[in-house]
């Protein structure tokens, strides 16, 4: 997990300085490859070993696609080294690189968003099961030490009224941390939109645009077949709204991508159609982050109050059965 986490970071790290030197201060990008690799500092290492060896394999020959597929230092996934493909056959290697740039930089601020919002809730709980425990020793010792209570046997139904309360918890923090991640991580549908809006305005054809957004999904996914799908229906003549709507295993997002094409076409060209779709996705996205983060806290609290109230109820049983018995 460290590794991906790092190898994100150095990705980023990599398509940042590179930017910089081919689009802001325009070296060619052999001179800034060879200019990365002289760069020291501790925060500089990778990038600068990941520069030379891909700089090596250039100078062998290569060309800087199969250089980045054959660099050990830095793991550049597929989709990334796609777009780096595409910028060598259309000679747009300045803008595809500012649009990595950008990619990699959301991928970066969604998981510090993640991480920033995971903070309070993971306090809560913490807080919630230390009070738990404390709570659970306290009142053993107090049966120990009491003469009223010492003779309180703690049955099985206490010990399993116990493991349903960290039970509850367990599953209602992983519950809501997934739900967290979803609606707060990279919407996939909103990033191959985008990646084909800017592939097929630079020149690329409708098919491998496809393809491309394919990668980004995976082939595996549900949204990855349905774009796979898409570019069967549409090399059978099928029309860019029916590629991708009729064909969608679910109905709720075959009325939002239907809806998503309408205004699409309305505000824009056909050039523009998928960049249209890819902005529409992050507004409907950034308001359900909105309402998710402002509903977080209450629902944090209503769970981790579920969660003791069943922790000192069957905490409680005992010395209630005990109390009835003695009076």
């Amino acid at each position: 997990m460290s590794h991906i986490f790092s190898n994100r970071k150095n990705k980023r790290k990599f398509t940042e300085i590179l930017t910089d030197m081919v689009c802001y201060k325009q070296f060619d990008l052999q001179h800034a490859l060879e200019l990365m690799k002289q760069q020291s500092g501790k925060n500089k290492q990778i990038t600068s070993a990941a520069a030379s060896a891909i700089y090596e394999h250039m100078l062998s020959g290569e060309t800087y696609s199969d250089a980045l597929k054959l660099c050990s230092e830095i793991d550049f996934d597929t989709v990334y080294i796609s777009f780096i493909r595409f910028a060598q056959r259309c000679g747009c290697l300045e803008k595809t690189l500012e649009f990595l740039n950008a990619r990699c930089i959301r991928e970066e601020e969604n998981i510090s968003r993640i991480i920033q919002v995971s903070a309070y809730p993971l306090f809560v709980i913490l807080t919630a099961v230390f009070s738990g425990l404390f709570l659970y020793f306290y009142a053993d010792s107090s049966i120990s030490d009491s003469l009223i209570f010492q003779n309180i046997q703690l049955g099985t139904d206490f010990y399993y009224g116990i493991i349903l309360s960290f039970g509850f918890l367990i599953v209602f923090s992983t519950s809501v941390f997934l739900f967290l991640k979803k609606t707060l991580g990279i919407n996939r549908l909103y990033e191959a939109f985008l990646a084909m809006g800017f592939l097929i305005k630079g020149g690329e054809s409708l098919a491998n645009a496809v393809n491309d957004a394919v990668n980004i999904l995976g082939y595996d996914s549900k949204e990855g077949r349905l774009f796979a799908q898409a570019g069967r229906n549409l090399s059978y003549g099928a029309g860019l709204k029916d590629a991708f709507a009729l064909n969608s295993w679910s109905t709720t997002v075959r009325s939002e991508l239907e809806e998503a094409f309408f205004y699409a076409e309305k505000s824009g060209g056909e050039n523009d159609v998928f960049e249209k779709i890819a902005l529409w996705l992050n507004s409907r996205d950034e308001k359900r982050r909105n309402l998710c983060l402002k509903l977080i806290e209450p629902f944090f609290i209503l769970g981790t109050g579920i969660f003791l109230m069943i922790f000192l109820f069957n905490l409680a049983i005992p010395f209630f059965s005990e109390l009835s018995v003695f009076f």
